[in-house]
């Protein structure tokens, strides 16, 4: 981030990426000052980038140098973490990963927790056993993914079973 706030970073991504982290420091922390991410180093982004000096104990000048960018950064991650939306999980091996009925699998095991939890808010499914196998009640739960989304029924985990079943699983669990 440049020493000093001049008119030709105006407009800048630095400029808007600083906005768009201190706004979102400001949603989780009502003392800071809540910005538009506009690109333009005016009064309201000076005024918010003095308002987080003087929060993270930085001398307040209104200088994004080095050590205030860092620092600002620093929090901006530390609240991602705690508020912010999860990477997506990549549960399944790359390529082109299956495990068939009766096979066994790290995977099946996450397969089966989703389970647990969508019998809880559909009776399409049926408690399954928490043996990484892709047996009784986890099969037949498999069988009624692929019914439910219009896939070839096989009773095979694929990607595009998988895929439906997170979005079955973030629709009906995590949101719920």
């Amino acid at each position: 981030m440049n020493e000093s706030n001049t008119p030709e970073m105006n407009g800048s991504q630095p400029i808007r990426s600083l906005q768009y982290m201190l706004n979102a420091l400001a949603i989780h922390n009502s003392v800071l000052t809540r910005l538009a991410v506009d690109g333009i180093f005016g009064e309201r982004t000076l005024e918010a980038v003095m308002v987080f000096q003087r929060e993270y104990q930085l001398p307040v000048n209104g200088v994004v140098n080095l050590n205030t960018w860092d620092t600002i950064r620093e929090a901006y991650f530390k609240v991602e973490l705690l508020y912010g939306s999860p990477p997506p999980l990549n549960v399944l091996p790359s390529g082109t990963y299956t495990a068939a009925e009766g096979a066994e699998s790290e995977p099946m095991l996450i397969v089966q927790a989703m389970f647990v939890s969508l019998t809880k808010v559909m009776s399409n499914f049926s408690p399954c056993q928490m043996n990484s196998c892709n047996d009784g009640e986890t099969h037949t739960n498999i069988r009624e993914v692929q019914r439910i989304a219009g896939l070839p029924i096989t009773g095979t985990l694929d990607r595009a079973t998988w895929a439906y079943m997170v979005q079955l699983y973030q629709a009906l669990v995590t949101r719920s």
